[in-house]
């Protein structure tokens, strides 16, 4: 069990100003695209932000469950700390609802380590733009890496904002054979892990961490954040050499969760290995693909 200091949360003034602008424009829709732009046409964000404080790294590994695995290096998938706030500068410049919006998931491709203690360079680009049945589906690259090595890790998010009274869509997934799992580990989520997860990364939307906002939402209760359940599913993995891993948010993990199972298959001709994270009552949470 961690322990994750408040006093962290002085490293999220970015995430936290993003945080104020999306609630303002929320009440007052300024400075929002004009209608009849498109999204597409936003030009990429580059920024040059300081090296995450070693405090806050540590933390966050030990969050993580992998302790002693980042000596020299920081997590890929700590990317949601220093690019959510710049995701966001680009996104609040849309006519989109950010504060409606729903991560889906997460494409990460990893082409090097990014070291500890060196500026980091971030471009964020709109990637994709998908209108459908009062549905808009949003995909933003966020590109992170050194001066010398602009392009270690490219993580392309994926979130949908759906329309104020816009059907809800039936459920209904496509029959496929189901693989043989095998279990690559196992964790399970306390109550105050979306607290904790809000201070490491500066995503403090409410559902996450204050029972009474998460008892109204959509949710019936608190749950965790997408990126949380996936960073510990990913530090389950045996995968030293990991290089491509393609993951969608199907099902929030409650909190507190009972345990949950990060389950993989073998691969496949083409070297990809399906993933998922399965509840004991055989939900699964997230679900996708990796490879070396």
């Amino acid at each position: 069990m961690t322990h994750v200091s408040p006093s962290l949360v002085r490293f999220q003034v970015p995430a936290l100003k993003g945080l104020g602008r999306v609630a303002l424009q929320t009440v007052l829709p300024i400075g929002r695209m004009r209608s009849g732009g498109s999204a597409m046409d936003l030009p990429a964000i580059d920024r040059v932000v300081s090296a995450p404080a070693p405090s806050l790294v540590d933390s966050y590994v030990a969050w993580c469950g992998a302790t002693g695995r980042y000596d020299k290096t920081l997590p890929p998938h700590m990317m949601s700390q220093w690019g959510i706030p710049l995701v966001t500068e680009l996104l609040l410049q849309t006519a989109y609802p950010l504060a409606t919006v729903i991560n889906q998931g997460v494409t990460m491709s990893v082409h090097g380590d990014l070291p500890r203690g060196e500026q980091l360079h971030l471009r964020a680009a709109m990637h994709s733009v998908d209108e459908d049945q009062g549905r808009t589906r949003v995909s933003v690259s966020l590109t992170t890496g050194t001066a010398q090595a602009p392009d270690l890790v490219e993580v392309i998010l994926h979130m949908v904002f759906i329309k104020s009274g816009s059907p809800k869509r039936k459920g209904g997934q496509e029959s496929r054979e189901e693989p043989i799992w095998h279990t690559a580990g196992q964790w399970q989520a306390g109550s105050r892990d979306g607290l904790e997860f809000a201070i490491l990364t500066g995503d403090f939307n409410p559902i996450h961490w204050i029972g009474l906002a998460g008892k109204f939402s959509a949710f019936k209760q608190k749950v965790l954040h997408g990126f949380g359940m996936f960073v510990r599913s990913y530090e389950q993995l045996d995968a030293p050499n990991l290089r491509v891993i393609d993951v969608r948010f199907l099902r929030p993990v409650p909190l507190p969760s009972r345990r949950l199972t990060v389950q993989v298959a073998a691969p496949d001709s083409d070297g990809w290995r399906a993933l998922q994270l399965a509840g004991e009552a055989g939900t699964v949470h997230l679900a996708g693909r990796w490879r070396d």
